[in-house]
């Protein structure tokens, strides 16, 4: 997961554990999303109130008409095809990615349709910044003629420091702002040439910006969920990619510290944005805070990875084409499709933290677990995962501009409906490979592909050109967002007052509270004033008491609001006398 340079990667074991999602969110961020509160359901049913999601960042116009972004594709296409077949050395190679892809996944006959991402943003999510972005990619677009687009940063946890965080610096090649430099390129490189007319937004969001967290919070950092929030509730993107994350037994706080950051992805699911996550590059095991590069020290038995293994996401496997055919057009004469394997080094498996959702029970029996199974899909990953979810995002967005609209999470779609008719939605079956893990001495067992969905390559691969309508068909009715709702609304007043919400100016105000980042503060206010600021204990709960004496309030209604990190609540109570 960083897979190439900065890895963060999950870890998972076969574990028959039920966990359940807790989240508490504020009103605040719910109203940010314009969104009408409702009953909140805890799961999809017939009895589920009626839901209308925000739409989101706009679908609109890039700038360049249709019949010219067909002209200028083709026109790269024949570039492409030319540099292919020239016979030069590594002719494939376009910076960090193989040009063959375009191929491969049929994404050059969606360009002739002029389907290419124009009106969409990606945004993907990063631990820094690189200033020269936006010349770099101008450089290698010149080199095959794709259309330069626009690369913008934003900093949603506010001003980058001075200086790299250390905990970010001692990681090395790893994890610190260097590597997160070449991790960036990667991704934006990645989601350009998918979706070459999509606008691509870098959140740059370093850790530490609180407190020096646990090893784990260096690798897959708080402050990334904290960029989900802020591009869903300003409408900045409408697709999301991380390549990020850490294994779900190396957090320090376990569960609880894993589980305070749900709240990101489900601001992004009820806002509509599907998220692409990387799943790892250590095969069945997961990377360690410990490592000092790739792999360097592993779990000792299988692992999984945050967030990728959260439901609100779609998890992004590493596979391989095979290119037996010639490339251009990459492509088996009979089947019209290229044969991919599953890459070894991909991460795979079950959580640990989370129950299986609602939309794998289909294949329950395949996974013989009770918990959720990742990877949902796979991309190639001669680079590691960190570039499959990038590309897999760059068709996220061109199913984003085919429906007008955002997709909404795509798990339900993928597994209810597209899923029963895989060849014509566009899914690519990958059936040979395993993720076993087999170095320096540690072996650790994985899952081996077979035909149909597998837990190493989930539904497999795509081509896009039949799976990118498909999906914006599917879609076009998507309960997650509502049903991500539900699960924000249901803990959104995890907030206790007690006695009760009605109390004398004498009588001692109890709050307590649950599900926020463990060690990190929690600041206190009533009516606008500071009340105090209180460190989250290792389970997530802080408690703070007081009287309206004491603190000098007067009779009447009062407003109390949380503030943190990721959530922020508010509640009124009443003073009597």
């Amino acid at each position: 997961m960083r897979f190439t340079g900065i890895t963060r990667l999950t870890r998972s074991r076969t574990v028959n554990r039920q966990g359940k999602i807790r989240v508490a969110v504020l009103a605040a961020a719910v109203a940010a999303l314009g969104i009408a509160l409702v009953p909140s359901p805890s799961s999809v049913s017939a009895t589920a109130p009626s839901f209308k999601a925000d739409p989101g960042r706009p679908v609109g116009s890039c700038g360049v008409g249709k019949t010219d972004r067909i002209a200028a594709l083709k026109t790269a296409l024949t570039n492409v095809s030319t540099k292919l077949t020239s016979g030069t050395t590594n002719a494939q190679r376009w910076g960090s990615l193989d040009l063959r892809d375009i191929y491969s996944y049929h994404v050059d006959s969606l360009w002739k349709q002029g389907i290419d991402g124009c009106g969409t943003a990606v945004a993907v999510l990063e631990g820094w910044e690189y200033p020269n972005m936006q010349s770099d990619l101008n450089a290698l677009d010149a080199q095959i003629g794709l259309p330069d687009t626009t690369v913008e940063t934003v900093y949603p946890n506010g001003p980058l420091p001075a200086v790299c965080p250390p905990g970010m610096v001692a990681l090395g090649s790893y994890g610190s702002c260097s590597a997160w430099q070449g991790e960036l390129r990667l991704d934006v490189e990645a989601v350009h040439l998918m979706a070459p007319y999509a606008k691509i937004v870098i959140s740059a969001t370093p850790s530490d910006s609180e407190v020096v967290g646990d090893p784990s919070s260096e690798v897959a950092m708080p402050e990334i969920v904290k960029g989900m929030e802020y591009l869903s509730q300003n409408k900045i993107a409408n697709v999301m990619s991380i390549s990020d994350g850490s294994s779900e037994t190396d957090y320090s706080r376990g569960a609880a510290e894993i589980h305070a950051q749900d709240v990101g992805e489900l601001t992004a699911a009820v806002a509509g944005i599907p998220i692409a996550n990387a799943t790892g590059d250590c095969g069945a095991a997961q990377n360690l805070t410990t490592a000092t590069r790739q792999c360097g020290t592993v779990s000792s038995g299988p692992a999984s990875a945050t967030w990728a293994d959260s439901p609100w996401v779609t998890a992004i496997g590493g596979s391989t084409a095979q290119r037996t055919a010639p490339c251009p057009p990459c492509a088996d004469p009979k089947s019209g499709e290229d044969t991919f394997v599953v890459n070894p080094i991909e991460g795979a498996g079950l959580s640990e933290i989370y129950p299986r959702p609602s939309y794998q029970t289909s294949t329950a029996k395949i996974t013989g677990s009770s918990m959720r199974s990742l990877p949902d899909i796979t991309m190639n990953s001669a680079s590691g995962t960190s570039e499959a979810a990038p590309l897999f995002a760059g068709i996220l967005a061109m199913a984003t501009q085919v429906k007008g609209s955002n997709l909404g999470p795509i798990n339900e779609a993928l597994y209810k409906t597209m899923s029963k008719s895989p060849s014509r939605n566009g899914l690519i079956d990958v059936k040979t490979g395993n993720n076993t893990f087999n170095r320096s001495g540690i072996y650790v067992p994985g899952y081996t592909a077979a035909p149909g969905y597998d837990v190493v390559s989930g539904w497999g691969t795509v081509d896009a050109a039949k799976f990118v309508p498909s999906l914006a068909s599917a879609t076009k009715h998507n309960q997650m967002p509502s049903e991500a709702y539900g699960e924000l609304t249901s803990l959104q007043h995890s907030l206790s007052i007690t006695p009760s919400s009605t109390l004398s100016s004498t009588a001692t105000i109890d709050l307590t509270d649950t599900g926020f980042l463990p060690d990190h503060p929690v600041t206190i206010t009533v009516d606008g004033n500071p009340l105090a600021t209180v460190t989250v204990d290792t389970s997530g709960n802080w408690s703070y008491s007081f009287t309206a004496t004491d603190k000098g309030l007067a009779a009447g209604k009062h407003t109390l609001a949380v503030h943190s990190l990721l959530l922020d609540q508010t509640a009124t109570f009443r003073i009597t006398s």
